[in-house]
């Protein structure tokens, strides 16, 4: 039976704590390579580098830094680095949560996002930071690996998943909930400092409702949520057939 591959890739660079403890804790199960960006993008979401050349370097054995995005990462990876299709790519782990609308923003889900397209199952890992200053990252890891042996046993195909586990120790995490995505605003996105000067952030006002992402890590939980890559509203195509004539 051929070694299982394994690629890693995250949006805050090939050499954060994230990806090295995610690397440690998955080498028993496989061959795991990295292939992550060359220094922090979060937020990048799935853009990709066209028309401009994007610098690879193998900074020890199966790392390889790229000065691209997380998509450019996972791409280079299956078709320029990597001998054969990896059997899973998982992207993270994260230092902050991807809740919500935020797997629009992300580049850590986007990485995920990129191999998924592709046909290789793919998991997308945050961490999701409180109060607590230590980073539990080996919770995170307990849960990938569970997570990650059944995507491949399964021999999922192009499936996308997107992973947040609460920054607690693992004995205070109360086990594992399949949830769909909450929703949230923000407050003031958009503060004026001066003449033609802006900055984007804002207070996040989420909704907290029953069956979400947010729900189940405010209540103690990991939260898996499967995600599509089509994200077609099928229910207005009908709507739309039948007003077509007036929009032609």
């Amino acid at each position: 039976m051929a070694k299982r591959l394994i690629l890693l890739s995250n949006d805050d660079g090939y050499d954060s704590p994230g990806i090295r403890i995610l690397k440690d804790g998955l080498k028993d199960l496989g061959r795991v390579v990295i292939s992550a960006p060359l220094r922090e993008m979060s937020a990048s979401s799935h853009s990709i580098t066209l028309r401009r050349e994007i610098k690879v370097e193998e900074v020890e054995p199966d790392v390889f830094a790229v000065s691209g995005t997380p998509a450019d990462s996972v791409l280079i990876a299956i078709y320029g680095i990597l001998e054969r299709m990896p059997d899973i790519i998982i992207s993270g782990i994260n230092d902050g949560h991807n809740l919500g609308e935020d797997v629009f923003y992300s580049g850590t889900v986007a990485a995920a996002r990129e191999g998924a397209m592709y046909g290789v199952p793919s998991l997308a890992a945050s961490l999701v930071l409180n109060q607590d200053p230590h980073r539990h990252y080996e919770s995170a890891v307990y849960f990938v690996r569970k997570i990650a042996l059944v995507m491949m046993e399964e021999k999922m195909q192009g499936e996308l998943m997107n992973l947040n586990v609460p920054n607690s120790p693992l004995d205070e995490i109360k086990g594992l909930k399949i949830t769909r995505l909450s929703t949230r605003r923000y407050k003031d996105p958009v503060m004026k400092l001066r003449e033609n000067l802006y900055v984007i952030g804002g207070e996040p006002l989420w909704n907290r409702e029953k069956g979400t992402d947010l729900e189940a890590v405010l209540e103690g939980y990991a939260s898996l949520t499967p995600l599509l890559k089509d994200i077609t509203d099928y229910e207005k195509i009908g709507f739309l057939e039948r007003i077509k004539e007036r929009i032609s």
